[in-house]
């Protein structure tokens, strides 16, 4: 008789072990059952937050600035907005040697030491293909557009001058030192060669240079009572001319400048 309390005992034992078995199993299923909704959700947060996360890195690694060097020799400058005014030193009276004089200091201030060529090394491994260097110095030297295109509408400015005067011929002489200082660009077409060569290249280059550009800012009524506009008050979205001039002036290559 002394046993069978012994093997009531065991079989006693053996219940409670395989109930507590089914316990812990009931309740790791309600565990997971709590727990499964959470870990969906948390997934589909995260996939979502990479998804955005590309989004932007592909809008903003697409997002170029305009008007830029597409091979990144030139950094993206910052741009701020400009209210567009007359300035009357950018013209001369067209008749006195003073103020042509002084007009020519105006734009000269416009204008880095070395006239914006630069040098630049190595294009063979460029991603884009450069045109090919003006070679002078010893160096490759490629022009920042933006000097180019200023140098071209004074150039255009002191050829009127001289016909308003009456003296063409300087501009002449001006059109051949101005090749020597390399932003003469005319080439074999009959329009850019010839004693207005430089003029006519001046006129075609800005022509594509605004077609390039699009300013797209409106213009309202200009300063006198017909209606029309002269482009002052207009308010544009310029890049940092100082911050370009800085920048192509540390990089130069001679130190005398011209417009």
């Amino acid at each position: 008789m002394s046993s069978k309390p012994e093997f009531e005992h065991r079989e006693s034992d053996e219940y409670l072990l395989k109930r507590d078995h089914y316990v812990d199993q009931i309740n790791r299923s309600r565990r997971w059952a709590c727990l499964r909704p959470l870990i969906y959700i948390g997934v589909v947060v995260v996939g979502f937050v990479e998804i955005i996360v590309l989004l932007v890195y592909l809008v903003e690694t697409s997002r170029q600035p305009p008007l830029r060097d597409l091979n990144g020799l030139v950094p993206d400058f910052p741009t701020h907005q400009v209210l567009f005014r007359l300035d009357p030193m950018a013209v001369s009276d067209h008749r006195t040697e003073s103020s042509k004089a002084a007009t020519k200091e105006n734009w000269l201030s416009y204008m880095p030491r070395g006239n914006g060529f630069i040098a630049v090394n190595d294009t063979e491994q460029l991603e884009y293909v450069l045109s090919p260097p003006i070679e002078k110095f010893g160096k490759n030297l490629y022009a920042v557009a933006v000097f180019h295109q200023m140098h071209c509408l004074y150039a255009i400015m002191s050829a009127y001058d001289d016909l308003v005067a009456g003296t063409s011929s300087m501009h002449k002489i001006r059109d051949a030192h101005e090749h020597d200082h390399f932003h003469h660009h005319g080439h074999s077409d009959d329009p850019t060669e010839g004693p207005h060569g430089h003029v006519n290249h001046c006129f075609q280059y800005l022509r594509e240079s605004l077609l390039c550009c699009g300013d797209t800012a409106l213009e309202g009524q200009g300063q006198r009572a017909q209606p029309g506009t002269d482009g002052t008050g207009a308010v544009h979205e310029c890049k940092d001319f100082d911050a370009i001039m800085a920048w192509a002036d540390e990089r130069r290559i001679m130190d005398g400048k011209h417009p």
